[in-house]
């Protein structure tokens, strides 16, 4: 399940109530058109459908960037009069870092899969999990469309860092977000952050679970060099620098990769090569 983050360091998050269909930006009562022109500006912006079935208010939209280019995370809100103001959101800046104007949200918010219309896993087992995390943060919390990995449902994402967990179940909830409010990650659950390449993803993870260091900023990347399958990153830790080889490869092990493949596929595997403490 580690180093499974789809890779994105722009969001537009934008609150739909009503149905989702398999693709959910063009399939729901969003407006055709206004679908059509955000798809074709989205290049480097995630875009997701949110919703929360308890909420009260006006519709909003998030912008929300997970950090990079030496700007730190961040999360705006703005309310949505019309979905016509969505095209007035600047994709191009957005994907640089810069979410504009809007309300400064200062708390995490979790996302949790529950696009049955997409993979009929994010239902089953996004569901529970969304019930759990709206019962003990329920204006923090949202049903969100596909974000990647169904079958590592039921599959969470938090902003504005890009975190990404996966089988998660009800019982879960109360400690990941206690954890993670004080800038502790699950690692039992931790797919990875979604502003890392997959290699450094995976070189984080072993290196953290070997040195027992969940903190948010235990671990800072001084170097990373890539050829292909191969990567060499170097970490800094709180007590001392590591350098980290890893290697990916397909896995020979056939998988169904989501809940709804007729047939199986192949993944990747990460293999660690060496660590070295320097």
């Amino acid at each position: 399940m580690y180093a499974t983050a789809s890779l994105v360091s722009a969001w537009l998050l934008i609150e739909q109530p009503g149905a989702w269909g398999p693709d959910a930006l063009t399939e729901s009562k969003l407006p055709t058109e206004i679908a059509a022109e955000l798809e074709r500006n989205a290049d480097d912006v995630r875009i997701l459908l949110i919703r929360n079935r308890s909420r009260i208010g006006d519709p909003i939209y998030y912008k929300g960037y997970s950090g990079g280019r030496d700007v730190a995370p961040s999360l705006v809100s703005m309310p949505m009069d019309d979905p016509s103001d969505l095209l007035d959101v600047d994709m191009e800046a957005l994907a640089q870092g810069d979410t504009g104007t809007g309300t400064v949200v200062d708390h995490p918010i979790y996302l949790v899969c529950t696009h049955g219309r997409h993979d009929i896993c994010c239902a089953d087992k996004g569901r529970p999990f969304y019930r759990a995390m709206s019962a003990i943060r329920p204006e923090w919390t949202w049903e969100t469309s596909h974000i990647g990995g169904d079958r590592f449902a039921g599959n969470l994402l938090v902003l504005p860092r890009g975190d990404y967990f996966g089988r998660l179940e009800p019982e879960d909830a109360e400690t990941l977000a206690s954890d993670y409010e004080a800038n502790r990650l699950d690692l039992t659950h931790h797919r990875g952050r979604s502003i890392r390449p997959r290699l450094v993803q995976a070189a984080e993870h072993y290196l953290r679970n070997l040195e027992e260091l969940s903190g948010f900023d235990d671990l800072a990347i001084t170097s990373y060099r890539r050829n292909r399958d191969r990567a060499e990153i170097v970490f800094q830790g709180p007590d001392a620098s590591f350098e980290v080889h890893v290697t990916s490869h397909r896995d020979p092990e056939p998988v169904y990769l989501t809940c709804r493949s007729e047939r199986p596929g192949h993944g990747v595997i990460y293999e660690i090569d060496r660590v070295t403490r320097i």
